[in-house]
């Protein structure tokens, strides 16, 4: 299948008509036009039902469009990956995180490919759990690492690390001397809650756990990042919960953090990539370090206890 014909098809799609795609090719329209009519040809069935100038992708069309994407991807990343075997380790990785992962993780990754004159640009961009998904199926990033737990059938999900949960306490807290607590110890309290966009994540286990001790949380806030909840702690609007790489921030102002003693209320950070998507030598490389970053952080200090 000649995948320029495949790269006019998209074009043409994405455009809205022929017309409009091949002035955004530089082309002519016949030539244009004839490239999608050999290319259904080639098919054996049609992509588009024509009403007049107008093109519109029937069910065919529409699925063709899907794979078209995911083949156009997998020739560019063989592609990339063939020039990287043949300069060495370089390229381009993009990467999607949470604001603490980025502030713990990200940056010593990012210092090792350095010392290691690995030729990687690494491009971070933050975001929930959905919005990491969504970025990973339409191959705009090519690795996620987030605290969520889901069974994705198109999706790897590969657990980094496993720890505990800290209640952040506002000032002048009963407890906040206390090394760890209970949830039922903070009934009285009001929650700022980390929301879970995907999947089960800390707020998932807290909520069960408080189901268990016989009482529904007040929650007053529901938020998407660790760090504007803490500012709400530290003005007494109530308890927050973090995860254990919070911890290996720092310079960080933190309230009080207390343990939440629970065998079932756990952090997590794992790693989730695209099955059967296109592995670069730069993209392995990145693994490899963050693999050897987490390794460590398991062994450093504070003490964390991870698993």
């Amino acid at each position: 299948m000649d995948l320029e014909k495949v790269r006019y098809f998209i074009r043409v799609v994405e455009e809205g008509s022929v017309s409009r795609a091949a002035a955004s090719l530089n082309m002519t329209q016949p030539p244009l036009s004839i490239a999608i009519r050999k290319l259904e040809e080639e098919l054996g069935t049609p992509l588009f039902t024509r009403q007049g100038n107008r093109l519109f992708l029937n069910e065919t069309g529409q699925y063709f469009y899907k794979r078209s994407k995911e083949l156009l991807f997998s020739a560019d990343s063989l592609r990339t990956e063939m020039r990287e075997r043949g300069l060495g380790i370089r390229g381009e990785v993009t990467v999607g995180c949470s604001t603490i992962a980025n502030l713990t993780i990200i940056p010593e990754v990012v210092k090792r490919l350095q010392e290691q004159d690995y030729q990687i640009t690494v491009r971070v961009m933050e975001g929930n759990t959905a919005y990491i998904l969504d970025q990973l199926r339409q191959h705009r990033m090519d690795i996620g690492l987030i605290g969520n737990t889901f069974d994705k059938a198109d999706l790897n999900l590969t657990a980094l690390l496993t720890g505990p949960v800290y209640a952040a306490l506002p000032p002048g807290h009963p407890l906040s001397d206390r090394d760890k607590v209970t949830l039922d110890d903070l009934r009285h309290d009001d929650f700022l809650m980390p929301y879970t966009s995907i999947g089960l994540g800390i707020a998932d286990y807290i909520l069960e756990e408080c189901s268990e001790q016989g009482f529904e949380p007040s929650i007053l806030y529901w938020g998407a990042e660790t760090l504007p909840m803490l500012e709400m702690v530290k003005k007494g609007l109530g308890v927050a919960f973090v995860p254990a790489l919070l911890l290996h921030i720092h310079g960080l102002d933190l309230p009080p953090l207390a343990r939440i003693d629970s065998p079932t209320v756990s952090s997590k950070l794992n790693l989730v990539t695209l099955k059967n998507g296109a592995k670069q030598e730069a993209g392995k490389r990145f693994l490899e370090v963050t693999e050897e970053v987490i390794a460590e952080l398991k062994e450093s200090t504070p003490p964390v206890i991870y698993r």
